[in-house]
């Protein structure tokens, strides 16, 4: 185990990462009129960027004064539609347009994508891996998930109207007005907040937590961890209490986690120790070996790879290389053609597109 000292590197390097470098179809509740376009009258895929405060005059600049943009892209309408809606959150820092390869894969195959932008200059982490308070971790990342709420020591305040709830929501909203014949409507319910069962949440490092905390408070297509969660309390040595003392209302069944055996930032023993706590499944040996396998991977939920990093990854350090495999565009792995290797070996599609 780190020393406190490490693991507060650790901590401080993960809020570094990336600075540089959903099938649930529509409900009785759904408004008349918003359904996918029909096939053959659907529109060309195109990849935005837009800013939330375009979507919103209340939502704040994410950065102050450099705001990183969502990222959007409708899926092709050469693949049959899916009805589902890929939701990544970024790590620490992170902005949309650094998981381009994962939103690239889910619209080829039929999904519409959207990176979220959201508040998440200060890793989790910092905040609450030394605290006493069992609740800080699920306090801390609620604050920013549905705003509101009471900041722990060290955290400032956020508004329901910058949370990623309504992030996403106005999101959803702007689009269904601007881009009507894409069918980004269909992912909201009738009194126009987001239906989150057509949704697979996807994230990364500190995103990954924020999908857990959904995970437990709705019901999501699908839940994603890269390289995630690590809501580690260096007192206890194990995970914080919500991973497991709170209920799933989106099943475990459909929850899966993808690590780096390299990942120092994340190691994999306390990736997989948070996944055990919230239910899914890998063999007593621990997550499951990708490299040189195939789909399914035994039907597990844990996965791992010891495959390098890019050797043209732009991040700062080996570590923040080694933690950017599972999904991060200059570090995860490519193919002989320049592809993300886990796009095309089919580790992504186990993860995220039944």
């Amino acid at each position: 185990m780190p020393s406190p000292c490490c693991r507060t590197w650790r901590t401080l390097a993960v809020s570094l990462l990336v600075a540089v470098g959903a099938c649930a179809r529509r409900d009785a509740n759904e408004a008349p009129g918003i359904t996918a376009p029909p096939q053959g009258t659907r529109p060309p895929s195109v990849e935005r960027q837009i800013n939330a405060t375009t979507t919103d005059a209340a939502i704040a600049a994410v950065p102050t004064g450099a705001e990183a943009p969502h990222v959007v892209i409708n899926p092709s309408p050469a693949i049959t539609p899916q009805g589902k809606l890929l939701v990544f959150l970024p790590g620490t820092l992170g902005r949309p347009s650094q998981y381009s390869g994962i939103l690239r894969a889910a619209a080829a195959r039929g999904y519409h994508a959207v990176g979220v932008n959201y508040v998440n200059q200060v890793a989790m982490g910092t905040l609450c891996q030394f605290s006493a308070d069992p609740n800080c971790y699920w306090q801390a990342r609620s604050v920013v998930v549905f705003g509101g709420g009471t900041p722990v020591s060290g955290q400032s305040a956020v508004t329901p109207t910058n949370s990623i709830v309504n992030r996403v929501t106005r999101l959803l909203l702007s689009l269904r007005t601007t881009a009507p014949s894409e069918g980004w409507g269909q992912f909201l319910r009738a009194d126009d907040t987001v239906d989150w069962s057509s949704v697979v949440l996807a994230g990364h490092s500190q995103g990954g937590g924020h999908v857990g905390v959904l995970a437990k408070s709705v019901l999501l297509a699908r839940a994603v961890y890269f390289s995630s969660p690590e809501d580690w309390n260096e007192l206890t040595d194990r995970p914080a209490p919500w991973t497991s003392a709170r209920a799933n209302v989106t099943p475990a069944s459909r929850q899966f986690g993808f690590g780096s055996d390299f990942d120092t930032l994340v190691p994999n023993a306390h990736a997989s120790a948070h996944w055990t706590a919230m239910g899914l499944s890998a063999p007593a040996s621990g997550p499951v070996l990708v490299d040189g396998a195939a789909s399914p991977y035994g039907g597990f939920q844990q996965l791992r790879t010891r495959l390098s990093f890019n050797p043209a990854s732009t991040a700062l350090t080996t570590a923040l290389k080694n933690h950017g495999v599972p999904v991060v565009d200059t570090s995860t792995p490519v193919d002989g053609t320049g592809a993300p290797l886990f796009n095309g070996n089919g580790v992504w599609a186990y993860l995220c597109f039944p």
